[in-house]
């Protein structure tokens, strides 16, 4: 039986764990032994640790990058990670190499973890890439902008980022021995992509092709669900303790005719004293999502991929408030259609009269129930095990990357 490496390195949180953990299960039981090599330990104890999986931190860039204007294409974001620093960007990946030497796994599985794949170029392992839309853009000479919906930015500008990210990771390789690359795609993916969504939920609108498995929601664990008896309407919403309009947000949800629920990891003592109701309840625990999707009415986000096609899926609308250009952009492909409203955080001020407009809009439930009818027959549990089947799949075969 075969060792794999799970692999996520940015990005961050539940998403990237809720889309690995149940492949790592179903390869569990198929005799193989899997190992997480994760940017992020907090949860891990608790989301790795029941069923038994070893984890390790992943290498990270810690440095910081000042005065890179706003990125335009996904060239541009990669230079906040040390694609702008050959020294750096080698010490991280043969930190790389040795933990997977150290390992020795015989496949690897990557979750947006640009430069593991950098540092995996040429070793020969087999390796597939578990995305989401966002995490691979379609291919394009320059890759096409993240601001999709705005007014195409200057070609030559993306063409130079590209060609500066190339001339970096290219230098870093010769020192490693390694093959070069020819494209910021090669970063980003670098072995066959599956992607953990639908089309319609893809970041990219227009990409044509690609190999759509459906997306994975179920971490497998989460607290029951107790709706406060209070209000006949039943909201969930899943917020981040960071977000800026958060006490807002939550101004406006404590104030409605409604069973409220929050799920808000980490939030603080202060919050859930000066939030909580007899018909609104925040918990610092993950809920059964499961049991959510079914028994709400509505939701509130920040545009998190996994959970909008789990809530979409079952027919429920959306609000949501996306925190940066990831979610912004999937959320603005959700709202086209037609079964979520995108409220940007800056318009916080009119969060009363906007979240009131968008609940009273039947249309966002209509769309949202077309959209789950037209899906009734999908099964996670075939996304999952089309995913591990991959991965078998591809023992015995070498990477392409191998000289």
């Amino acid at each position: 039986m075969a060792r794999y490496a799970f692999i996520w390195e940015l990005g961050g949180a539940y998403g990237h764990l809720g889309r690995m953990i149940p492949v790592a299960r179903d390869l569990q039981q198929r005799g193989h032994e899997v190992v997480f090599i994760i940017r992020e330990l907090v949860e891990a104890e608790r989301l790795l640790g029941p069923h038994g999986f070893k984890w390790y931190q992943a290498p990270l860039w810690i440095g910081r990058v000042m005065n890179l204007p706003d990125p335009l294409n996904h060239a541009e974001l990669l230079m906040a990670f040390g694609f702008l620093d050959p020294p750096a960007l080698l010490s991280i990946c043969r930190a790389w190499r040795n933990l997977l030497g150290a390992l020795q796994v015989d496949a690897l599985l990557f979750d947006y973890s640009p430069t593991a794949v950098v540092a995996s170029r040429g070793l020969g392992l087999p390796q597939i890439n578990l995305a989401n839309g966002f995490q691979v853009p379609p291919f394009a000479r320059p890759l096409p902008p993240l601001r999709w919906w705005q007014k195409a930015p200057p070609p030559a500008r993306m063409l130079d980022s590209e060609q500066q990210v190339v001339h970096v990771t290219n230098q870093v390789l010769y020192e490693l021995g390694a093959p070069p690359i020819e494209s910021v795609l090669d970063i980003l993916s670098g072995s066959a992509d599956v992607f953990a969504t639908l089309p319609e939920l893809d970041h990219y609108p227009n990409r044509v092709g690609g190999d759509f498995v459906g997306p994975i929601y179920a971490l497998g664990r989460g607290e029951a669900v107790h709706w406060p008896a209070k209000g006949a309407l039943k909201v969930f919403a899943y917020l981040k303790p960071d977000y800026g309009g958060l006490d807002a947000l939550l101004t406006v949800l404590s104030q409605l005719d409604a069973s409220v629920l929050v799920h808000i990891p980490g939030v603080s003592k202060r919050t859930i004293e000066k939030f909580s109701s007899d018909h609104l309840q925040i918990s610092r625990q993950p809920l059964d999502i499961e049991q959510v999707r079914r028994s709400c009415d509505v939701a509130v986000l920040h545009s998190g991929l996994s959970t909008v096609a789990a809530l979409l899926l079952a027919g429920k609308p959306l609000l949501l408030f996306p925190q940066q250009l990831e979610q912004t952009m999937f959320a603005r492909g959700v709202e086209a259609l037609g079964a979520a409203v995108a409220i940007p955080e800056a318009a916080s001020g009119q969060f009363p009269r906007l979240v009131k407009r968008a609940l009273a809009d039947v249309s966002l439930k209509t769309r949202a129930q077309a959209f789950a009818d037209k899906y009734r027959d999908y099964d996670q549990a075939d996304a999952i095990r089309a995913v591990a089947d991959r991965c078998e799949a591809m023992l015995g075969k070498v990477s392409a990357a191998e000289p």
